[in-house]
């Protein structure tokens, strides 16, 4: 039996009558409990994830190079091995990249290595080493960050960040590019930028509209400090679980901060601060926020529904995009979501998602991509038999999840078991995904 095709017979078996029960069955999970204090900035630690097991950060560097950024560019070559060496330690899967800017009219960008990242920290550290600081002028800030998100390499899965360190705002762009269209830009790839720069209006705006922190240049924090500072905000970090749904001109979202031991961080009044963006083609932006609110399992959700007629269209794809600040700690996600009836036959039926699994010991999660066409997602899970047999086929069981990417929770020791996930709209099912394993010792 090929291993491929397990779950497409297990539909012929089952026909439209696959089991359906409660995930507390085979993957009980537990009810979050809070650490003993109430959570503040000042503890907010306490209730972030800081093993990171499973979490892909792509970071890349855009370096300002005018005469100025000598004395950066020597701190440079030191602290990126300090830096790598604390998001390592935390268990984070890393690549870096590094793109150098000048003036408008000497040397715009420069992306190295042809945008492809690194995971060797000696191999970044030379790259600090053949910058060279010279000339100056109107300085391309804009352009640089433009190309630092095209021309690099991302990974698909990846959370995405970009550190600039200029100490010029943004002067000038041989390629068109605005303050605000890069923003849009940063925003809409999902992309937080840290900026460690001059104290201007539109230094301070890239790094707050896009989730990142603000660090002046040349303050009395040492450079070394300050990136010292961006690695601990990025090894100690919570990702989230959204929903996105559409039903009659409606869209409604609610995202949860996943935290320490897969826990929902607890609101802080004045402290948290979640925007969701809507646009088309990176115009035609509307914008709203989140409300926090306490579910019955004691879990902080944040909520909202909004009108979304303005968008609506049979076959166009929307761009929603969620920027999160904290007490310092910033995400950004960003996805695509089909705003329009369904129409059986012409709405492009969902793609195959693509799972993943992680396990850390008790704790597993399985997540899927988000697929803007579809309607919702069915999760299968069976016991696990090698070869696969009548104990695997015999005992499936389907949950219908609405629109979740994720499921997760604690399970008990010696549980393994096969998982998939299919996706549904008005035109069909997609194929089913590919087989995630769940081995918990």
């Amino acid at each position: 039996m090929r291993i491929k095709n397990l779950f497409r017979q297990m539909a012929v078996i089952f026909g439209s009558t696959l089991l359906t029960s409660s995930w507390n069955v085979a993957w009980s999970q537990d009810l979050p409990t809070s650490p003993a204090e109430p959570p503040t900035c000042s503890n907010i630690r306490d209730y972030l994830d800081c093993t990171s097991v499973g979490r892909q950060e792509d970071i890349v560097f855009v370096f300002d190079t005018t005469g100025s950024m000598g004395g950066e560019i020597t701190e440079m070559q030191t602290a990126v091995i300090e830096f790598s060496e604390t998001i390592a330690t935390a268990g984070i899967d890393y690549s870096l990249g590094l793109t150098e800017y000048q003036t408008c009219d000497d040397n715009p960008y420069n992306v190295y290595n042809g945008g492809i990242l690194t995971q060797d920290e000696t191999v970044m550290r030379d790259w600090i080493q053949s910058l060279t600081a010279s000339g100056g002028g109107s300085e391309s800030v804009l352009d640089a960050l433009a190309h630092a998100v095209s021309d690099h390499q991302w990974r698909p899965n990846s959370n995405r960040i970009i550190v600039l360190i200029g100490d010029e705002p943004p002067q000038c762009s041989a390629e068109g590019n605005t303050l605000d269209s890069v923003i849009s830009l940063l925003r809409s790839e999902g992309i937080v930028t840290h900026v460690i720069g001059s104290n201007e209006d539109s230094m301070r705006r890239i790094a707050s509209e896009t989730g990142g922190s603000f660090f002046e240049i040349r303050s009395t924090d040492s450079f070394s400090s300050i990136i010292n500072s961006i690695a601990d905000l990025i090894s100690c970090t919570y990702h989230t679980n959204s929903v996105f749904s559409y039903k009659g001109d409606v869209l409604g979202v609610e995202t949860k901060l996943i935290g320490a031991e897969e826990k929902t961080i607890p609101h802080i009044e004045g402290e948290f601060e979640l925007t969701v963006s809507v646009c088309r083609d990176g115009v035609d932006c509307a914008e709203f926020e989140l409300t926090p609110t306490v579910t019955d399992s004691g879990e902080t959700s944040y909520q909202q529904t909004a009108d979304v007629a303005a968008f609506k269209d049979s076959v166009e794809l929307t761009d929603l995009s969620v920027l999160i600040k904290g007490c310092g700690f910033s995400t950004s996600l960003n996805s695509k979501l089909h705003i329009g009836d369904c129409v059986a036959g012409v709405t492009h039926m969902p793609n195959v998602p693509l799972l993943k699994v992680f396990v850390d010991g008790n704790d597993a999660e399985a997540v899927w991509d988000n697929d803007p066409y579809a309607n919702g997602y069915t999760f299968f899970y069976a016991p696990y038999s090698d070869p696969i047999s009548a104990v695997t086929l015999g005992n499936i069981t389907s949950m219908q999840l609405g629109l979740r990417t994720s499921i997760g929770g604690k399970l008990k020791s010696g549980i393994k078991l096969y998982t998939a996930v299919q996706a549904y709209n008005c035109s069909g099912d997609s194929d089913f995904s590919n087989l995630g394993v769940v081995d918990i010792p």
